[in-house]
């Protein structure tokens, strides 16, 4: 598989750039206060991270997902090594299932706020997987463009788009494997393996937030 050599070019635009993470976290901090300064601190941290996690969700895939290949392959390589990001962003998102665990012990009243609870600790479960996911498929996209065959047979003759690398990384996501993409490198495959690793943590605790919420609006 080969691909003609494109002339480099920085565009400057790095799609999980610390400035966005940082203005999206931000975002979230204030829309925690403000749910705090409403009465409701025990919901402040889970709508804040939900409020901020997803503005980063929009914020990549809005420049992400139109690209084309030429588009993928220059932002791809316009990010170069960002394993300090993807490294703060799996961290936070791992960190918030512990806020998710301490949200569902807390609300063990059977009322509004805690059916609310419940509700807000199963769409953040769901966001921070989906930002796992999202952090994948702008790495996969990296190593792929990073040299050599790329890693990853995608089965097709039409070059890798950043909408195909989102499909690897949620069907690992989902599945914890390949479907009919396959790793061709043992690189590949160590990201692979920790991807899916990760991503099965996080959908125990989607199922168990689920169970809990039918519990909650059962009684």
């Amino acid at each position: 598989m080969s691909y003609v050599r494109e002339r480099p070019r920085t565009s400057g635009r790095r799609i999980l750039s610390s400035r966005r993470l940082l203005l999206s976290l931000a975002g979230g901090v204030v829309v925690g206060a403000v749910v705090a300064a409403l009465g409701l601190p025990q919901l402040a941290v889970l709508v804040g991270w939900g409020s901020g996690a997803s503005a980063v969700l929009v914020w990549v895939w809005r420049i992400s997902w139109p690209q084309d290949h030429r588009g993928t392959k220059r932002l791809a390589e316009d990010e170069g090594s960002t394993r300090a990001t993807d490294g703060m962003v799996l961290a936070a998102a791992v960190a918030s299932l512990a806020a998710v665990v301490q949200a569902l012990v807390g609300a063990a009243r059977h009322d509004a706020v805690g059916v609310v609870t419940v509700l807000l600790c199963v769409l953040d479960a769901i966001v921070s997987w989906a930002l796992v996911n999202t952090v994948f498929a702008l790495k996969y996209a990296r190593l792929y463009f990073a040299g050599g065959d790329g890693g990853i047979d995608f089965s097709q003759e039409d070059p890798p788009a950043y909408s195909d690398f989102a499909y690897l990384a949620f069907t690992v996501g989902m599945s914890y494997a390949v479907a009919d993409d396959g790793f061709t490198s043992r690189g590949l495959r160590k990201v692979g393996l920790g991807h899916a690793l990760l991503s099965y943590l996080f959908g125990t605790v989607v199922i168990a937030v689920a169970v809990s919420l039918l519990t909650n609006l059962g009684q």
